[in-house]
């Protein structure tokens, strides 16, 4: 039997925060949407990016965590049901590669077992398949909550550690603060049924996640599921970007990233690791085909040994 989230076990908290958003914003462990494969990621609430980086490919399906534990969030790619994780917020090949679910599954990321690092879960309907690794294999936990078309955040909403559920239908947030089928631990109310809307810990001495709205490239951050005007409002990016959360400095902070389309040529395809020095005959010639799929895919054939930027130096 479905189990269904119920609102009249708790009472309800009305956040008093109405805004009506536009453009696109993913909630913390959520697809990031989108395309593109440029990403502008700001380390503060200030309207200019400190990190800039391309990694995988402007059709790919992005993830954000924290996939090594050590502390920051880093981009992850999916190609079917094979995910492509990068440790460092840098082009470069991934670190981690692994299989997980079917094609055609809908996938969640979250620290499901608080210990630092995050891992994914998939979702079929109602029911959760969550893995506690970054590998292929079985998963860890299976559970039911809420119904299948339901909008589902992740955060830690209690702040004791590990990633949990919220449904939201409409304006109104189902929380669960455990990994388990039953019923919502809290019920709150929050803007607007319309508004797009993100998660994440903003200050430091925030007890768990919280939810921020988006209009335009306007944020406008609550500290707390309470009443109240937005503690931070600031704008970011372009309203056409799509905009997602992660902490990118290990500041414990999470703040804004954008992903953008490239203007101009269409990037080449990725030609994969299918080459290496031998392939050339001088350093000049490797330094050309390095250059030509560096700025889409990092050194995706590896020839930059030393990482300076020069391919294949042994070469004459």
């Amino acid at each position: 039997m479905r189990t269904r989230v119920r609102a009249a076990t708790t009472a309800a908290v009305v956040v008093g925060l109405a805004l009506t958003g536009a453009g696109s914003a993913q909630a913390q462990g959520t697809t990031v949407g989108g395309s593109g494969a440029e990403y502008y990621l700001n380390d503060t609430f200030t309207g200019r990016a400190n990190i800039e980086l391309t990694y995988g490919e402007p059709s790919d399906q992005v993830y954000v965590g924290d996939w090594d534990g050590n502390g920051t969030d880093t981009l992850m790619v999916r190609r079917d049901n094979t995910f492509y994780a990068r440790n460092s917020a840098t082009p470069g090949a991934a670190d981690v590669t692994f299989a997980y679910g079917d094609p055609g599954d809908t996938v969640l990321v979250g620290d499901w077992d608080g210990n630092g690092s995050d891992t994914l879960a998939v979702r079929r309907g109602s029911t959760y398949h969550v893995k506690n690794t970054v590998s292929t294999g079985r998963a860890d936990t299976v559970f039911v909550y809420g119904d299948p078309g339901d909008t589902v955040l992740v955060g830690d909403w209690d702040g004791r550690g590990g990633d949990t559920l919220v449904v939201r239908r409409g304006s109104t947030y189902f929380v669960k603060n455990d990994l388990l089928t039953g019923v919502a631990s809290n019920v709150f109310v929050y803007g607007d049924p319309g508004d797009t809307v993100l998660a994440g810990r903003w200050t430091t001495n925030q007890a768990g996640d919280t939810l921020g709205v988006r209009r335009g490239n306007t944020y406008f951050l609550r500290n707390s599921l309470t009443p109240g005007v937005a503690d931070t409002t600031f704008a970011y990016g372009e309203p056409t970007d799509t905009a997602f959360t992660g902490d990118w400095n290990g500041d414990g902070k999470d703040t804004l990233g954008v992903r953008r389309g490239r203007s101009g040529p269409t990037p080449p395809p990725n030609p994969g690791d299918d080459v290496d020095c031998s392939d050339f005959v001088t350093q000049a010639q490797a330094q050309a085909w390095f250059m030509l799929y560096y700025p889409y895919y990092g050194d995706v054939a590896r020839l930059d040994a030393n990482g300076d930027g020069q391919a294949c130096e042994a070469l004459p």
